[in-house]
């Protein structure tokens, strides 16, 4: 591919991107945000000083000093890498979510049988199929989520994401590649085993609504309040709502440098996987102002280098660490053994 051709393809990922009604950064879903935080903060301004004023709202919404910083910036270049480098890998790397449901309902044919294929309610089935698989990539997302924070070594890919110190819609796109990679594993387990077992508990292969291959659902979110969440609008959702879906704030909650938010609002679209182990963090009504990022000590976050490479040396580091540990904690218990046993004269 020469120049000139590989200009025409890198266009044509970013316009696919921009323009596609199933892209999680195109145009429209971004277009009905835009409408959705003017209205919010609108409605905010009225409650507090009882009037709107549309030059300050169009401050808030288009700040200099976020789109001028480092860190939106580096988001640009992720998003660049995102949209015209990383499909072709992910694409080559990750597990295909139809060969986990070919497995997995092969799987359970031959463990429990086969059953009838199910010819009639198929729109009732497609419902229920759409429901079922984006509760499956839900649960997916939140264990992934919850591993990255929870194991040394995942969370130095995920780590990139976190030291975004200013939260932009681009933000969705600051993600270390392996980073996506293992997200794009974590999905197709998710998501293909709930393929296959709808597979065999209806017979035959079911369909979901979905726009551009995307559940649904999941665009419905995207198209309302998704891109709010890496914003610097403070839209809660508080009561039963709040236990149920996560709104701007909460997840602007799991990105606070205050340490009584670490490790807290993982989901995704739902808020009852965090409600259920305890890991939900309620917004308040009134902003907090929350701070931003990741302190670090290594190279700046925001070059190529602390994007990039720093991630790799650090996610290495904790590995190794962590196999150490396990050598010595087992050396340890093998040590404790043999002292039990010649205390016994057996050896």
């Amino acid at each position: 591919m020469d120049v000139y051709g590989a200009l025409r393809f890198s266009a044509a990922k970013i316009s696919n991107e921009l323009f596609s009604a199933g892209s999680i950064f195109s145009v429209y879903s971004l277009a009905t945000t835009f409408v959705i935080a003017v209205g919010a903060l609108a409605y905010q301004r009225k409650l507090r000083r009882g009037r709107v004023n549309p030059r300050a709202i169009a401050r808030a919404i288009f700040d200099k000093r976020l789109l001028l910083s480092k860190s939106f910036a580096a988001d640009v270049k992720l998003f660049i890498l995102s949209v015209v480098l990383m499909p072709v890998v992910v694409g080559a790397l990750v597990l295909s979510t139809n060969a986990v449901a070919t497995a997995v309902s092969a799987a359970l044919r031959g463990s429990f049988g086969a059953f009838a294929p199910v010819s009639c309610c198929d729109l009732s089935i497609k419902l229920f199929s759409t429901a079922a698989l984006f509760l499956a990539y839900e649960v997916g997302y939140w264990v992934d989520h919850y591993l990255k924070h929870r194991i040394p070594f995942l969370w130095e890919f995920h780590k990139v994401h976190h030291t975004a110190e200013v939260l932009t819609p681009v933000t969705n796109f600051r993600n270390h590649p392996i980073d996506n990679i293992i997200f794009g594993y974590m999905l197709a387990t998710f998501i293909g085993a709930a393929s296959g077992i709808l597979a065999w508990v209806f017979g035959r292969t079911t369909e979901s609504f979905t726009v551009d291959g995307k559940n649904i659902l999941f665009i419905f979110f995207l198209w309302t309040i998704g891109h709010l969440q890496h914003s610097q609008f403070w839209i809660p959702f508080r009561g039963i709502l709040g236990h149920i879906v996560l709104s701007p704030a909460h997840h602007q909650i799991h990105h606070s440098t205050d340490p009584q938010h670490f490790n807290r609002n993982f989901g995704s679209v739902l808020a009852i996987w965090d409600w259920m182990f305890g890991s939900l963090e309620m917004p308040s009504t009134k902003n907090p102002r929350l701070k931003y990022g990741v302190e670090e000590d290594a190279a700046d976050p925001h070059s190529s280098l602390g994007l990039l490479a720093t991630p790799i040396y650090k996610a290495a580091l904790a590995l190794w660490r962590a196999l150490a540990d396990a050598w010595n904690a087992g050396s340890e218990r093998l040590q404790q053994r043999r002292q039990r046993l010649k205390s016994t004269g057996i050896l």
